[in-house]
């Protein structure tokens, strides 16, 4: 069966784009970002779609030619940056189910979430009912599927979130730690799609997909921090109003196009258990989910997912002291200390006329770089010019200044650890 896979290159769709290739079916994969897809996922057959821009049925007639069935992974959390839920879950979705129907697409598999209902409140829950709504209401042979909170080893939003609070160190702080979900694994996802997409499999349904056993937010952390071989920690639970500036932060880098878990909207949907009942999918094709406990026993935790579980707060958080960092190193002389450092470029025999362009130069090249990796714009590219320019900052010492090289206080060599930060971030930073 040839079938395309909107967000495929996102969490769920990847992964089901894995198990469609190795179940035998030729896969189109669609997404957003698809130069960088085809990296990722080179075997796969990659075709462009933005559901903020396709609202036409038209714009997709060449990409479901020949389509036999399409199962549509697209969803965002909350508006922000590129990303809205009115477009992802309504708009856009609208123009593809009409397209599917003249293009006589056999089967349409649509995924929802438990929980996601008028009466949650938010515009995610409110997008996604309506999304819903509509492939109701398509003549397509469709089927809707809400699985639980997902688990995998791979992860992104929710699932980081919850490796990340597992990998941290003694103290583990919780907002919201008693709500109850029912998870599921994605290897669980993944079969019961391919199922779904049998011709014989039933249709014109909506099903949840929610694992057998009911957790707490808390027992889930500590179940993944078992599975990654970190041992015991304790628990704090943080209340929601301590934690709520948190929440804002994020909807601010939301704004700027950072993606992240710490969403307002993810906070709201917190506050309700996420339950469902596994027996649906069980009386529709006979499939019973596993427990989390059984799958990660027999599929251990690696280096990487360890190494991963402690970057997770880490690494964000030296991006975040290496942009402060030239920041105020840019700040500190062009507010402060300008008096000094037209002092020192005399001091190192550099003609007068030109401390007024080195001065401002440096202060604003510097704030400039800081500001761009802390608000995660062109990260690599912006670490690599804070290298070349610190390699040339100590080019111009080392000629001028080299006395400083002997400094008590190791000026030019504290830069060292700098640039060496500056290559990890370049080298582990990711768009989530």
């Amino acid at each position: 069966m040839r079938v395309l896979v909107t967000g495929g290159y996102g969490f769920i769709g990847s992964a089901i784009c894995a198990r469609l290739v190795a179940d035998g079916h030729e896969v189109v994969a669609a997404g957003r970002k698809i130069k960088w897809a085809q990296k990722r996922f080179p075997a796969l057959q990659w075709v462009f779609c933005d559901f903020n821009t396709d609202t036409d049925p038209d714009i997709w007639r060449e990409r479901l030619a020949g389509v036999d069935a399409v199962v549509n992974c697209v969803g965002v959390l909350q508006d922000g940056g590129n990303d809205s839920t009115q477009n992802a879950h309504v708009t856009g979705l609208q123009a593809l189910l009409a397209a599917c129907e003249m293009a006589d697409v056999r089967k349409f598999i649509h995924f929802s979430a438990i929980g996601a209902d008028i009466e949650a409140g938010t515009k995610y829950a409110r997008s996604k009912y309506d999304g819903a709504k509509l492939v109701k209401q398509s003549k397509l042979d469709w089927l809707i599927v809400e699985p639980s909170l997902v688990l995998d080893r791979n992860v992104y939003g929710g699932s980081a979130l919850i490796r990340t609070l597992a990998g941290l160190p003694m103290l583990i702080p919780l907002v919201y730690g008693a709500t109850r979900f029912q998870p599921v694994h994605m290897q669980d996802v993944t079969k019961i799609v391919s199922q779904l997409l049998r011709d014989d499999a039933p249709s014109q349904t909506q099903v949840e997909i929610a694992g057998p056993d009911s957790l707490s937010l808390q027992e889930i952390v500590a179940l993944v921090r078992n599975w990654l071989g970190f041992g015991k920690a304790k628990f704090v639970n943080v209340p929601a109003w301590l934690a709520a500036p948190i929440f804002v932060v994020g909807d601010l880098l939301g704004v700027l196009g950072i993606r992240n878990a710490l969403r307002s909207t993810a906070k709201r949907q917190m506050q309700y258990d996420v339950g469902g009942d596994p027996g649906q999918i069980e009386q529709l094709i006979g499939y019973k989910t596993r427990s989390i406990t059984t799958i990660f026993n027999s599929d251990p935790a690696s280096i990487g997912d360890r190494f991963h579980a402690r970057a997770g707060l880490f690494l964000p958080l030296s991006r975040i002291v290496l942009a402060l960092y030239w920041i105020f190193s840019g700040l500190i002389p062009l507010a402060i200390s300008k008096q000094a450092s037209f002092d020192m470029m005399a001091a190192a025999g550099l003609p007068q006329t030109s401390h007024w362009f080195i001065w401002l130069f440096g202060s604003l090249a510097d704030i400039t770089l800081g500001a761009l990796l802390l608000f995660g714009i062109r990260v690599r590219l912006v670490c690599l010019a804070m290298i070349l320019l610190t390699f040339a900052y100590i080019a111009g010492i080392s000629l001028t200044l080299p006395g400083l090289w002997l400094d008590p206080l190791a000026v030019v060599l504290k830069v060292f650890p700098m640039m060496a930060l500056a290559a990890v971030i370049a080298m582990v930073e990711t768009e989530r």
